[in-house]
């Protein structure tokens, strides 16, 4: 990891990061490192954290944890970068692939509980668009379900780099947005990511359903741009929902710089 001020190496010395120029980061109880340089605080807040974590932690999307990380396994990363990983949930699993593996987003309370749960990813609180790491540092990143900063993934990606982004497919929660809009929108497909290559795609689908509607809707951007008279409905759902899940993996290779 780099300094996020003069951009010099951070050596880790007992619960601190410290640069050449003497720039400090204390390392929290949970393991991670504040290395963001907003004052105010970003990303997830708590109760998205909380949502997101009892969604996660029922299961409904470890067919594509599982799918991501048998191509990960194909890779054979040396250093892993998880980019905008949110609680780990992904990154947990991920970080077996690699021999080094770092997490980062900007959302203290998701870092925190990733860091709480996984003891061998080095989890930072950061920007994507500001990575702490040298030029050519990382053999694979993943993005996903995150903005993709496209030339930073590339200065960080070695020569031979991979990133692996996973977006919504068409039909990604077409129930849901059903029960929210009286017309519903497909997602559109996902545009070239400038500076890569594209390797492989897939998508993957299916339909599963879901208990927890509400914990579903408030890990989504629907949430908070949903009326009154929509979370009631939701809340209303007392069967729950078949919602379908629809993913595009695609795994792109860093263009030649010469």
């Amino acid at each position: 990891m780099n300094c996020p001020i003069c951009h010099e190496p951070l050596i880790h010395e007992g619960r601190t990061f410290k640069c050449k120029n003497n720039h400090s980061f204390d390392q929290a109880r949970q393991g991670y490192v504040n290395l963001s340089r907003k004052r105010k605080a970003s990303g997830d807040n708590a109760l998205m954290v909380k949502a997101r974590t009892a969604f996660l932690e029922a299961g409904l999307y470890d067919f594509l944890r599982q799918t991501v990380l048998q191509t990960l396994q194909t890779l054979h990363p040396d250093t892993y970068l998880d980019l905008g990983c949110g609680q780990g949930y992904y990154t947990h699993e991920f970080s077996k692939t690699a021999k080094e593996a770092y997490g980062i987003d900007l959302s203290v309370p998701a870092i925190s509980h990733a860091a709480g749960q996984d003891k061998k990813t080095q989890y930072i609180v950061g920007s994507i668009y500001d990575l702490p790491f040298a030029n050519k540092s990382i053999d694979v990143a993943t993005s996903i379900f995150t903005p993709i900063p496209a030339r930073e993934a590339a200065r960080v990606l070695k020569d031979d780099g991979y990133l692996l982004t996973v977006t919504p497919g068409k039909m990604h929660h077409y129930e849901l947005k059903e029960q929210l809009y009286p017309q519903v929108r497909l997602n559109p497909p996902l545009e070239p990511v400038e500076g890569f290559e594209l390797v492989d795609q897939q998508e993957i689908r299916q339909v599963l359903h879901v208990d927890d509607v509400m914990a579903l809707l408030e890990m989504t951007p629907y949430f908070y741009k949903t009326p009154k008279a929509g979370i009631e409905k939701i809340q209303s759902l007392k069967n729950g929902l078949d919602v379908t899940f629809d993913f595009v993996l695609s795994l792109w290779r860093k263009k030649d710089e010469s």
